[in-house]
């Protein structure tokens, strides 16, 4: 059964994935297992809320196909949208 805690723990471990390097959908799926579309619903509901940024599009790794490389990384983002990822302190859903 899908429950909301699952859902965001899925989140957050997709978000946490991010930090170390910037990824593309699949090789989120294959370092933390959760199913590829449900990271890309993630990856959405992070870019609206601006904790999320597109980092360049190239060949993924895993595939070779053209695809988006993702990150939470700070250094990523524009400096405009920087201060409204850490205004309250630590990730919050």
């Amino acid at each position: 059964m899908f429950t909301k805690e699952k859902k965001k723990n899925q989140i957050r471990r997709t978000f946490e994935a991010l930090k170390e390097c910037p990824m593309t959908t699949k090789m989120i799926q294959v370092e933390t297992g959760i199913p590829r579309e449900n990271i890309t619903r993630y990856i959405a509901y992070l870019e609206r809320r601006n904790k999320i940024v597109t980092v360049e599009e190239k060949p993924c790794e895993i595939t070779g196909f053209k695809a988006k490389y993702y990150s939470t990384d700070p250094e990523y983002f524009h400096p405009d949208t920087q201060s409204e990822m850490f205004k309250a302190e630590g990730f919050s859903i």
